[in-house]
């Protein structure tokens, strides 16, 4: 570790000065080259003004939020002719065409009225600066803070089921984690406002994402060629999620924004609350939040799920200061979780470790553990330090972030009301991260930039399946967008370099016995693997065309060429891992995945009729999975770590059409046929997943009855069982109530109404529990801009 900590100060270093380098070499811009885009934004329905607008000059990647006056001033923009965007969540957006002069300013006021489909702004996904969905690069879905508010789940999956494309990979409520395309674990990244989160939920079905998504600002999910500004193990994409102090950063408004929420449950006895504060004045900001929330065993047609219940608490606060040009900040975050692993039982036996570190296992009749709870814990410190409108040539801004998270989890067996730590999860994660925003000129626009981390992970127990490994990674990327009129052109690249440093095997999967005639775990024939350093580097790149066909439509292609090392459970992984009902042995001899993927996005926004239908094919070569042997281990499947060439193709799609007044049906649908090219589906592949709903306004009143379905899911792995067909009805009934600087939304939903039984595909339970039955839930929340 002292190794990887000086490789790491030495690249800190070495970030630094390129970044101040850049910032101070620069020739400055003149100012008559830019001009001012000001005016006010307010309500259609009473004449109040709006505050905490988006306010978006397209194409410049310019944007501001309006006061608490509804007024906006967005300075330094680059002279020419530009669309601005008003938008604000659950309103109406507004567009208008302005010229902007060299030392001019002009004026675009916007009257914008209650809707619930609107135009959607990136920040993820965007060459520099925010950008509307419609004209980005990337596939891209926002969902915002009154979306979250009115569906008010449990789980950070579950928050985004309903997004086309996506699916829930879970172990149990406690564990669900978004599926992109078909892609899982390592494929699919999760961000906290652009930096990883430093959790394990990549590594096991049954580990958490500690990101509650009710304190989130809006959760922006990304698929495409972006996805190489933050890792190019991010096939399947990237989930950002956008809190609201770093919305507030970025809007430079002084004042004070508050939000709370609160929601309760039926079918799992469901009750959260979460509250945030952010205030600024004179340059200095500051903020806190934090939630609580639980649920019980949830309810199926089938009856109760034991030991599904989950509890969870979040803190956060910082500080920061805004001047002209620089700006700082620091803030921590506090995650503390505890949540049941329903039916793992069956898979544990009872450990005791002798004091050669090896076990005596016993079977669950012979007295093994009753029930299995994991208790995790999270601790976060983040700092930001950078430069913003410098108005030179080169360089608009400058930032550099460095985050440390030191994330734990105790696998906890529970046996007659006493509680033992079966396994200990340790992951310390160094996060340095350097984003180079370009001066945008009239035909181009990007960004560049450096990321290092600095990972050790150690597990103690009877799921210590890997020993104990440090990784350093270190990367650079560049991301560019050239105008050319109705024609964009974007190129991008990365280049990664990944030293795994693995020390010996001990314990029971040591391959050497001791004298005393322990021999560990009886795995009959297997043999751990040799756990040895392994160093990968590869370079990643892509190229697309955005091509406006008028009329409102745009076709969009990107070709992605992207490497993928393995991860730390491929290579290193030995032994029975209940949170994928495997018994894994992993291959230290694994080369890293290459990707060659090509997505295309037919878009139409109009008046009545906006949508978009993306369709996607991904050939990987080295593909890793793993593989089903005959043999069984610990009560467990052996599944070997190999590699194989596959293909993934598929489309997602959504599309709205006003029917009358503010009357809108939307359709979503998914689908991914993923196979190795042998032709054998790959495992817990998500069937054809839709959504069809009819928003339904009168007022501030709106009634929105959903229907859910999937297909039948008879394309398995070996092994792996079918599942059958459902239709869900929901219905929602939400009253939004928007004045000048708040918003309020109260939400009833009925979930499942007509109680089907039904089996989610993904699930690695879905053999032993249903879903969720019907129930209802009850959600309020208020936002203060």
């Amino acid at each position: 570790m002292q190794r990887a900590m000086r490789r790491y100060r030495w690249i800190a270093r070495c970030l630094g000065a390129v970044a101040v380098a850049t910032a101070s070499t620069v020739a400055p811009l003149p100012a008559q080259e830019s001009g001012v885009v000001r005016g006010t934004v307010t309500l259609e329905e009473n004449g109040d003004f709006i505050s905490g607008a988006v306010i978006l000059v397209v194409g410049s990647g310019a944007f501001a939020l309006t006061d608490t006056q509804g007024s906006f001033v967005i300075d330094r923009v680059p002279a020419g002719s530009y669309e601005v965007l008003a938008q604000r969540d659950h309103l109406t957006a507004g567009r208008q065409t302005v010229t902007v002069e060299p030392g001019g300013t002009v004026t675009a006021d916007f009257v914008l009225g209650l809707s619930p489909v609107h135009e959607e702004v990136t920040v993820t996904a965007s060459a520099g600066g925010a950008e509307t969905t419609y004209e980005a690069f990337n596939a891209v879905t926002t969902v915002d803070s009154f979306d979250i508010a009115r569906e008010s789940v449990p789980g950070f999956g579950d928050a985004l089921r309903n997004e086309p494309g996506i699916a829930v990979r879970g172990f149990g409520p406690g564990a669900s984690r978004p599926i992109i395309r078909g892609f899982d674990g390592d494929r699919v990244l999760i961000l906290e406002d652009g930096v990883r989160t430093g959790d394990l939920s990549n590594n096991s079905g049954d580990h958490v994402v500690t990101v509650d998504p009710s304190s989130a600002e809006r959760i922006e999910i990304v698929r495409g060629p972006a996805t190489l500004l933050y890792g190019s193990n991010a096939v399947g994409g990237v989930v950002n999620v956008i809190t609201p102090h770093e919305s507030s950063r970025a809007s430079l408004l002084e004042g004070t924004r508050a939000q709370l929420n609160a929601d309760l449950g039926s079918a799992n006895a469901q009750a959260g609350t979460n509250v945030g504060l952010q205030h600024a004045r004179n340059g200095v900001r500051y903020w806190a939040g934090g939630s609580t929330r639980r649920t019980g065993d949830y309810a199926t047609p089938l009856g109760t799920v034991q030991n599904s219940a989950t509890e969870s608490a979040n803190a956060e606060a910082g500080v920061g200061w805004s001047g002209d040009r620089l700006f700082a900040s620091a803030g921590v975050t506090l995650n503390d979780g505890r949540y049941g692993v329903p039916f793992a039982e069956q898979f544990h036996g009872h450990h005791e470790v002798d004091a050669g570190g090896h076990r005596d296992d016993h079977g669950v009749d012979e007295g093994g553990a009753t029930s299995i709870a994991l208790d995790w814990q999270r601790r976060a410190m983040r700092f930001d330090v950078g430069l913003q409108g410098l108005a030179n040539r080169v360089v608009e801004g400058v930032r550099l972030s460095l985050k440390a998270v030191d994330w734990g989890h105790d696998e906890l067996e529970i046996e007659g009301g006493n509680e033992n730590v079966g396994t200990r999860f340790d992951n310390r994660v160094y996060i340095l991260r350097a984003d180079v925003d370009q001066r945008q000129t009239e035909r181009l626009s990007g960004r560049f930039g450096a990321w290092t981390q600095i990972r050790d992970f150690e597990a103690a127990g009877f799921e210590a399946l890997a020993p104990r490994t440090d990784l350093s990674s270190f990367a650079a990327f560049a991301y560019e967008e050239l105008n050319l009129g109705r024609l964009r052109v974007q190129f991008g690249g990365r280049v990664d370099r990944d030293n795994y440093r693995v020390a010996e095997r001990t314990g029971a999967f040591a391959n050497d016995d001791d004298d005393d005639g322990h021999e560990g775990h009886d795995h009959g024939v297997l043999e751990a693997p040799d756990a040895r350093d392994r160093d990968f580097a590869g370079a990643s790149a892509s190229v697309g065309l955005h091509a406006d066909l008028g009329a409102g439509n745009a076709l969009v292609a990107n070709l992605t060429r992207s490497h993928r090392p393995p991860a730390i459970e491929e290579l290193y992984n030995f032994g029975p891992h209940v949170g994928t009902l495997s018994f894994d042995v992993g291959n230290p001899d694994l080369d890293a995945e290459s990707t060659l993927g090509l997505d295309l996005s037919l878009r139409h926004r109009g008046d009545r009729v906006r949508g978009a239908l993306n369709f996607f094919v991904y050939d990987i070569d080295n593909f890793i999975f793993g593989d089903r042997s005959d043999e069984v281990a610990d009560n467990l499947p052996v599944y070997n770590i190999l590699q194989g060439d596959s293909r993934f193709r598929g489309f997602d799609a959504r599309g709205s059409t006003r029917l009358a007044g503010q009357t809108w049906l939307t359709l979503g649908l998914g689908y991914v046929d993923a196979r190795l090219a042998t032709g054998e589906p790959l495992p817990r592949i998500p069937p054809l997943r839709g959504t069809v709903d009819l928003d339904i306004p009168y007022g501030g009143f709106t009634l929105t009855p959903q229907l859910e379905f999937a297909a039948r899911q008879a394309d398995v792995f070996r092994g792996e069982t079918e599942t059958g067909r459902y239709s869900l009805v929901n219905v929602r009934a939400s009253y939004v109530w928007p004045r000048q600087d708040t918003a309020h939304i109260l939400s009833f939903t009925g979930y499942n109404l007509t109680n089907e039984l039904y089996r989610n595909h993904s699930s690695y339970i879905k053999d032993l529990a249903p879903e969720m039955g019907r129930g209802v839930r009850a959600s309020y929340a208020v936002r203060f801009h």
